[in-house]
């Protein structure tokens, strides 16, 4: 189902557990979304931030061994709003404590009110 404030939206999937990612995706696209990239690492994310226009992005904290809060400060940078995907919440560092977060066992329209929130009209 269409949700007419997300469609056409770029989203950015950071994630490294396969089937969630693809769950992810398939929220997304079910609902318009353009979804830019599926990567599962620190480096592949910035890549796509450097070649993209990202209107959000949902991140994983933790990347196999590795914590995405690079990711997460450049897309502050950037000012493309985020979420934090995660099955440890509790463990972010204080200037994260204002963003989104959502807990990995997602109900699909969390993901998408989530990312509307974020977003703000078009």
């Amino acid at each position: 189902m269409h949700n007419h404030a997300l469609e056409d939206r770029n989203i950015l999937i950071v994630e490294d557990d396969i089937l969630i990612a693809l769950d992810l995706e398939k929220v997304l696209d079910d609902a318009g979304c353009v979804v830019v990239g599926v990567v599962p690492s620190v480096d592949r994310a910035l890549q796509k931030i450097d070649n993209n226009r990202l209107d959000a992005a949902l991140l994983d904290v933790k990347l196999g061994g590795e914590l995405v809060l690079v990711v997460a400060d450049r897309l502050m940078a950037d000012g493309v709003p985020f979420i934090f995907v995660t099955g440890e919440p509790g463990r972010l560092p204080e200037r994260y404590w204002t963003q989104p977060v959502i807990n990995k066992s997602f109900q699909p329209a969390a993901v998408l009110a989530a990312l509307a929130t974020v977003m703000g009209p078009c």
